[in-house]
């Protein structure tokens, strides 16, 4: 059964479970936030739950920090993060499942009490419905879901024994300490993740899952590829600029479906075990790669793609034992990619029909020319005008042959 009330807000602390990595960064993005509930209040109440049913992550002496660093922001009269001196009884503290930016935004719109949903849940159905309502309300970033995902991964992954009795097995992100599995098997964790996530737990959908898992293991630089703009931290946004990667842009589609992680995953894990240890780091040949091979009117699929063919040629390239051949071989192998990309993005682009088909297919690229062609030939002025003569002519062909009246 789950309770409403209003509760107040020095009783709330983030939950180590919620979706967000970042949930509050008072950039203009939270200050929009902050001015909607200023004027108009909160439409939709935070879901928290008894801070005693947190097995980790928070402490229950004060409500100034939890244990991964962040400041939990309190009201103008407690004087900041440190010097809040206010004691809150433990069984009166609660977690924030879902509702963490609005729980800062109305710290600073100066409420003193929150409109609250109050669900008993331990730490795994915590995180499923951080996951969940957030996703609902498309909130997340492709970076933030494969963590959460990571996260319930970890909480329900088997883990072997060293005959003591105590798990020893490493968890993908290796954060948690985990006493006991929920499953006996990799596979039987996998497919209640698919099941419970997609709907399915079918191999493709099982394939999908451990996508994410696998974008989750990445360095984080390489995760922040994936993360909303405003989600950056200044180190991360540093890294992009540095290969000239585009930060107020973002891959992936943002439900987790773009398989660009999978192209770059790929594309790490070839370089990791073919790169000798002094001749390139794997993330900065990988980000080198994406500011190289990215333009901007380039579709998800045409980077995918120009990824894909680049990591074919390179892992080629790479045969080589000897760390200066290997650093030659990447910087000769993505001139050429880059070049022959610039090429016919100059020669297609400016005529371009359609933005979001593959470039890449010779069948798109013979296809724009003739349209270019058409267009010029006609004397048309847009697109939309010589579809239309042409679509008008074919329908004409058709009723003259087939004696349409």
């Amino acid at each position: 059964m789950i309770e409403r009330a209003e509760l107040p807000i020095e009783s709330l602390v983030v939950d180590p479970m919620q979706s967000r990595e970042q949930p509050w960064t008072g950039d203009d993005i939270d200050q929009q936030l902050v001015a909607a509930i200023e004027a108009d209040g909160l439409y939709n109440d935070l879901i928290v739950r008894p801070l005693d049913a947190v097995e980790m992550g928070v402490t229950t002496e004060t409500t100034d920090t939890v244990d991964d660093g962040r400041a939990v922001a309190i009201d103008d009269e407690g004087a900041g993060s440190g010097s809040n001196q206010s004691v809150v009884a433990a069984e009166d503290l609660y977690a924030i499942v879902a509702g963490s930016r609005r729980y800062y935004a109305a710290l600073e719109a100066g409420y003193e009490t929150l409109p609250c949903k109050i669900l008993q849940a331990d730490d795994l159905n915590a995180a499923w419905t951080s996951l969940l309502e957030n996703t609902d309300r498309r909130e997340l970033s492709e970076q933030e879901i494969a963590q959460q995902l990571n996260l319930i991964y970890q909480l329900i992954r088997p883990g072997s024994t060293d005959g003591s009795g105590e798990a020893t097995d490493t968890p993908l992100d290796g954060g948690l300490d985990i006493e006991e599995s929920h499953f006996e098997t990799d596979e039987e964790a996998l497919a209640y993740i698919a099941e419970r996530y997609l709907g399915r737990s079918d191999e493709s959908a099982i394939d999908h899952i451990q996508e994410h898992l696998q974008t989750a293991a990445l360095p984080p630089v390489l995760q922040s590829l994936f993360k909303n703009p405003e989600e950056r931290t200044a180190t991360e946004r540093t890294a992009l600029e540095n290969y000239g990667i585009d930060t107020r842009a973002t891959l992936g589609s943002g439900e987790g479906k773009s398989g660009t992680s999978r192209a770059v995953v790929a594309l790490h894990d070839t370089l990791e075990s073919e790169l000798e240890t002094d001749s390139l780091d794997p993330v900065d040949a990988v980000l080198e790669t994406v500011g190289s091979l990215r333009f901007e009117e380039m579709s998800e699929l045409e980077l995918r793609q120009s990824l894909r063919e680049f990591r074919k040629d390179i892992s080629t390239a790479l045969d080589s034992e000897s760390a200066t051949e290997q650093r030659e071989a990447f910087s000769e192998t993505l001139q050429r990619h880059t070049e022959e990309l610039q090429e016919l993005h100059e020669e297609i682009e400016p005529n371009r029909p359609f933005k979001r088909v593959d470039l890449q297919g010779p069948e798109t690229q013979r296809h724009s020319r003739w349209h270019v062609q058409a267009m010029c030939s006609r004397g048309a002025d847009t697109h939309t005008e010589l579809a239309r003569e042409l679509y008008l002519e074919r329908l004409e062909t058709l009723a003259d042959e087939r004696g349409w009246e």
